[in-house]
C-alpha cells in the first residue's frame, strides 16, 4: 500500500522509520508546511511537498496518515477523505465530540477505511491480555480499571499539548486517551458515562491535570479511568481486567501480563501467572523506548492494511477514535469545558 504522511513532527517521524519497516507498505510522500521539517526529512532521503494539494492529487497514493496536532485532524481527514483516500489519524482522533463525529461522517460518505492511531493495542502485553481473554482464562470480562499518568510539567512535551484550543482538553486528552480505548476495547460499548477533573496541581489554563471517568454498558459491565499528569515517578500505564473467573493486569514499563485464576474459595489467594516479555526489555535498554513505539506502529500498519483489504483486525476504527472523545467530554460535561465551545468546527 502506498502512503503519504501528513506531519513530520515527533511523531511523524516515529511514523516515517516504522513505515520504511512495514513489509507491503511504500511512503511516496512526507507534506510538512515547515521549511525546516521538510528539509530534515528530505536529508533523510524522503520526497517531500509543502501542501497535502499534492497527495490528495497523486493517484500514486493509496491511503494519508494524518500525524498533525489535534485541532487540524478534522480539516485533514475530511480533505483526505473527500480525494479518495483511506486515513489512519493519529489520537486523538479529534479535539471535540462534533468535529469526531464529523471525521466518521466523511468516511462513510466516501466509503473509505478510517482508522485511530492507538497503538497501544499493540504492545505485546495488550495482545498477550486479548488473546487470554479468548482462550477464556479470565471468564466473561465484568469490570476493567485503567490508568495512565506522567509528571506533565511544561517540560515533559510539546507546550501545545498544554493548549485547551490545540488539544481540546488536558490529561484525558493527551496520555488519557490511549487508556481510554483500551478500557472500551475490552469493555466494550458504553450506554453511561460520568467524570470529574481537577486541575489544582499545574494549573495549565483550561487543560485538567487529572481527569476520572466512570462508564457502564448495557449489560452492566462498569469501567473506571484515571488520567493524571501528576505521576511523579514517570511515564506509566496500567489496565486491570476482572471477569467471572480471574483478573488479567497489564503493565508498562516494563511491558508485563500477568493473570490470576479465581481461587476456590474466598479466603484464598488466586493463582498467578507471569507473562514477561525479555526481547522487549533488551532492545528499550538499547535502543530507548523508540524501539518498542516503532514496533507497535509496524503491527499497527500492518493491521490497518488488512482492514483495508477486507480482512478483520484489532486496529481502532473511526468509531473507536469517537468513542474515546466522547469518555474525556463525559467528564468535561459536569466542569468547566476545556475549550470554549466556539472552537468546535473550527480550523487552522
Amino acid at each position: 500500500m502506498r502512503f503519504a504522511l501528513i506531519g513530520f513532527g515527533a511523531i511523524g517521524q516515529f511514523r516515517a522509520s516504522s513505515l520504511k519497516r512495514t513489509a507491503g507498505a511504500e511512503l511516496k510522500l512526507i507534506v510538512e508546511p515547515v521549511a525546516e521539517k521538510r528539509e530534515a526529512a528530505q536529508k533523510l532521503g524522503y520526497q517531500t511537498a509543502a501542501s497535502m494539494d499534492a497527495a490528495l492529487g497523486s493517484k500514486e497514493i493509496d491511503a494519508v496518515i494524518i500525524s498533525t496536532p489535534p485541532n487540524l485532524h478534522r480539516a485533514h481527514c475530511e480533505a483526505a477523505l473527500a480525494a479518495g483516500k483511506h486515513v489512519l489519524c493519529e489520537k486523538p482522533l479529534a479535539t471535540t465530540v462534533e468535529d469526531a463525529k464529523a471525521i466518521v461522517a466523511a468516511a462513510k460518505r466516501a466509503g473509505k477505511v478510517l482508522g485511530t492511531g492507538y497503538n497501544y493495542r499493540f504492545y505485546p502485553a495488550i495482545a498477550k491480555a486479548r488473546e487470554l481473554i479468548a482462550q477464556g482464562e479470565i471468564g466473561e470480562v465484568d469490570h476493567v480499571k485503567s490508568f495512565a499518568g506522567h509528571p506533565g510539567g511544561p517540560e515533559f512535551t510539546h507546550p501545545w499539548v498544554h493548549d485547551p484550543k490545540v488539544m481540546g482538553g488536558g490529561a484525558l486528552m493527551d496520555n488519557g486517551t490511549h487508556v481510554a480505548d483500551l478500557t472500551l476495547h475490552f469493555l466494550g460499548k458504553t450506554t453511561e458515562t460520568a467524570g470529574f477533573t481537577g486541575n489544582r496541581i499545574w494549573n495549565f489554563g483550561g487543560s485538567e491535570d487529572n481527569g476520572y471517568v466512570l462508564m457502564r454498558t448495557a449489560e452492566g459491565r462498569v469501567g473506571m479511568l484515571h488520567a493524571s499528569w501528576s505521576e511523579w515517578r514517570g511515564y506509566r500505564f496500567h489496565l486491570d481486567i476482572t471477569g467471572t473467573g480471574g483478573t488479567i493486569r497489564v503493565w508498562y514499563p516494563p511491558m508485563m501480563t500477568v493473570l490470576w485464576k479465581k481461587p476456590e474459595g474466598a479466603a484464598k489467594s488466586g493463582r498467578r501467572q507471569i507473562f514477561l516479555f525479555p526481547m522487549m526489555q533488551i532492545k528499550e535498554r538499547l535502543k530507548s523506548y523508540r524501539w518498542t513505539v516503532e514496533e507497535s506502529f509496524i503491527a499497527e500498519h500492518l493491521d490497518y492494511m488488512e482492514r483495508v483489504a477486507g480482512r478483520p483486525g484489532a486496529g481502532a476504527t473511526g468509531e473507536d477514535g469517537l468513542h474515546a472523545v466522547e469518555l474525556a467530554y463525559a467528564a468535561y460535561s459536569g466542569n468547566e469545558r476545556p475549550a470554549e465551545p466556539e472552537l468546535a468546527g473550527q480550523h487552522r
